[in-house]
């Protein structure tokens, strides 16, 4: 179950990141008005980032919980993984909530979208990185 668990973790996050890099691009995209960008940004974070954060949340989650002392005592590399993870969470939801305002007709522009789009990338390898090398031990 362990070893699913981190699988099912991985694949969330890919999935994930790719759809909420996905949705930043449509929302800069100038192939339609922003209302329609914004219909189709919030139709791929509604539909794909969104339940592949929920896999990724609750399966990291999980794992986590099922042997706190191993990630948050024996090893100290989940303490620089999880300010970054925690970082990507908020971002998605404000890009999240731009493709909501863009499809509203509330907002025109693709506003902060291109630099979030550029720090959750940064934010997700960063912990992509501390995960897979484990440092600090």
């Amino acid at each position: 179950m362990d070893l699913a668990l981190i699988w099912l973790h991985v694949v969330g996050n890919i999935v994930w990141i790719g759809a909420i890099l996905a949705v930043a691009r449509i929302i800069l995209s100038s192939a339609a008005d922003a209302k329609t960008r914004g219909a189709l940004a919030l139709e791929v974070y509604k539909k794909l980032a969104v339940p592949a954060f929920i896999v990724s949340f609750v399966c990291g989650a999980t794992r986590l919980g099922m042997d706190p002392a191993l990630y948050l005592k024996q090893t100290h590399w989940m303490h620089a993984k999880l300010p970054l993870a925690l970082g990507v969470i908020g971002i998605h939801h404000v890009i999240g909530a731009r493709a909501k305002k863009l499809s509203l007709g509330t907002v025109q522009d693709g506003g902060p979208t291109a630099i979030l789009g550029l720090v959750i990338a940064v934010l997700a390898a960063g912990a992509a990185f501390f995960a897979i090398f484990k440092i600090p031990h």
